[in-house]
């Protein structure tokens, strides 16, 4: 075999080891590529999705923010109302001390007026209508027999008695027909003369504004007057405001040693 037919095989062989070697190296290349874009695919991936997930992260954390303050509101409205109720309940309870003070008073203010309405009835310090008409005709048949006794200077005290009645009777009338101011006159003139029953009126129409103007201090001081002439209905009456009302009944004390002593 010559020499040059030897190079054949041998160039022949060379080229494919040379095609080999650059099919390799191309493929290296391509698979180095492949890898270089694999990764940078992924590492594009990884931060969309690790973006993703901060993005979702901060999203839930602002919720979470928002949740909490929501919540801290809440708790502040919470308080506020809470507050608020406290405040109306004790205003309520203040509000409702005050009622019962006010119906305590108003109560009491009542009780006092039908107390007093209830001590000076109608039919207390007064005559019957047949004793009236008696005691006036009585009165007038003295008053016949005073002009006589007039000329021997003197008068009893039995008929001063009779007029005192009488002028008590005569009160009763005036009082019982709407003139009340004239009833007071004459109870006033009685009860000046000593007639105890006229200071009893006298104390009535004070404590009720009857004919004069009310004046409870004044009234109960007659009544006083009255109850030292032993007049059982003013002692009863008085020993009652003695009992319930102990400082009008020390001013009326007072005012009663004033008038009277």
């Amino acid at each position: 075999m010559s020499q040059e037919s030897q190079k054949v095989p041998s160039q022949v062989f060379r080229w494919f080891e040379k095609m080999k070697n650059n099919y390799e190296h191309s493929i290296q290349g391509v698979l180095q590529r492949f890898e270089q874009y694999s990764h940078s695919q992924q590492l594009r991936i990884d931060q969309a999705n690790q973006s993703h997930i901060d993005n979702l992260k901060q999203a839930h954390q602002k919720h979470l923010e928002h949740q909490d303050a929501q919540i801290n509101q809440l708790g502040n409205d919470i308080n506020y109302y809470k507050e608020q109720i406290a405040k109306q309940q004790q205003t309520i309870e203040q509000l409702n001390g005050r009622y019962d003070a006010v119906m305590s008073c108003l109560l009491n203010e009542k009780n006092k007026k039908t107390d007093i309405k209830d001590i000076f009835s109608d039919d207390m310090f007064e005559s019957n209508p047949s004793e009236l008409i008696e005691t006036i005709t009585t009165s007038t048949l003295h008053k016949n027999l005073d002009a006589t006794q007039k000329v021997n200077g003197s008068v009893s005290h039995e008929r001063s008695e009779i007029d005192d009645n009488a002028l008590f009777d005569q009160a009763i009338l005036k009082r019982q027909s709407g003139e009340i101011e004239e009833a007071f006159q004459l109870f006033e003139k009685a009860a000046k003369l000593g007639h105890a029953k006229s200071m009893g009126a006298m104390g009535r129409s004070f404590f009720l504004g009857e004919g004069i103007e009310e004046n409870h201090s004044l009234g109960l001081a007659w009544l006083i007057h009255a109850a030292n002439q032993e007049l059982p209905q003013a002692v009863e009456r008085v020993k009652h405001f003695k009992e319930n009302e102990e400082k009008l009944y020390q001013e009326a004390i007072n005012l009663a040693e004033q008038l009277f002593s």
